[in-house]
C-alpha cells in the first residue's frame, strides 16, 4: 500500500512538473494532465498488457523521481537564464534522462513499444517547443 502511494505520489510530481498539455489556463501548472491520465494514456498508445501493468507503472514512478531529482538538481545549480553554459549543462541532463528513462523502460517494454514511446515523446517534445515558440511571440 505504501508503495502503491509513493508511486501515484511521484508520478503526480512528473507530470505536473513535465507533461504539460496544450490548451491551459495561464501561469505555471495550468493546462496539465493528471499523471494517472499520462500513464492510462501511454498504457493504451503502447498497448501494455495486463501482465506488464504493474512493472510499466513502476517503472514510471521510478523515472518520475528521477526527473524530479534532475529538476531539483537544475533549479538550486542554477540553470536557468544565467548564460551558454547553463543551458549547456540543462541539454546534456535531458540527454541523461532520455538515457536513464531508455533503460528504465526497456527493462519493461518489448521492442516495438519502446519504438511507440520514442515516436510519443519525440511528439510531445515537439508538442512543447511549439507552445513555447508560441509563447514567446
Amino acid at each position: 500500500m505504501k508503495s502503491r502511494i509513493l508511486i501515484l505520489l511521484s508520478t503526480l510530481l512528473l507530470t505536473l512538473s513535465v507533461h504539460a498539455q496544450p490548451g491551459g489556463g495561464q501561469g505555471r501548472g495550468a493546462g496539465m494532465m493528471n499523471p494517472e491520465a499520462r500513464v492510462a494514456e501511454l498504457i493504451a498508445t503502447l498497448e501494455i498488457t495486463p501482465q506488464q501493468e504493474p512493472a510499466f507503472r513502476e517503472a514510471m514512478a521510478k523515472i518520475a523521481e528521477q526527473q524530479m531529482a534532475a529538476m531539483q538538481a537544475l533549479r538550486q545549480g542554477g540553470g536557468g537564464n544565467g548564460g551558454g553554459q547553463g543551458q549547456g549543462q540543462g541539454m546534456a541532463r535531458r540527454a541523461e534522462m532520455e538515457r536513464m528513462t531508455e533503460e528504465t523502460l526497456s527493462a519493461v517494454l518489448t521492442e516495438s513499444q519502446m519504438a511507440r514511446f520514442r515516436e510519443a515523446e519525440a511528439a510531445r517534445m515537439e508538442e512543447m517547443r511549439q507552445r513555447m515558440m508560441q509563447r514567446q511571440q
